[in-house]
């Protein structure tokens, strides 16, 4: 079997003088159109570059956004943020300048107290014989 495979390969083949001679009729390619052929490959492989470049160059692009979309957020969270410490702060100065008016109005009370009981005539002890029951 191998050897009549090998042979129809052979039969289908054309002979060596009529390869030879399908050769020679093929148009050579001569120097310009290597040249050409090479340019237009370079301009191929050029629109592939440029197409990845602008692939490239949309995605930073993007990303950049985002990053400032992201940065913005942030920057009004740290805004929003600062604007509550400066309210607690305020809240907190309030607070306190409260409680030290309450203070003083407390301290100023009890030194109202102390000069009046200074200022009293010290109570007698009033001696009031138990009086006599009725017994009706």
């Amino acid at each position: 079997m191998e050897g009549t495979s090998a042979a129809a390969n052979s039969s289908s083949l054309p002979p060596p003088s009529q390869r030879l001679s399908q050769i020679r009729r093929r148009k050579k390619k001569t120097r310009d159109d290597v040249f050409a052929e090479i340019m237009e490959s370079t301009r191929s492989d050029r629109a592939h570059l440029n197409e990845w470049k602008d692939m490239v160059s949309k995605y930073r692009k993007e990303a950049s956004e985002r990053e400032d979309m992201r940065d913005q957020r942030e920057d009004r969270r740290d805004a929003q943020d600062e604007r509550w410490r400066q309210e607690d702060q305020r809240r907190q100065d309030a607070m306190l300048g409260l409680l030290r008016e309450q203070t003083d109005m407390l301290r100023r009370l009890v030194e109202l107290q102390e000069r009046k009981q200074d200022n009293r005539v010290p109570l007698q002890p009033l001696y009031n014989p138990p009086r006599p029951h009725h017994v009706p």
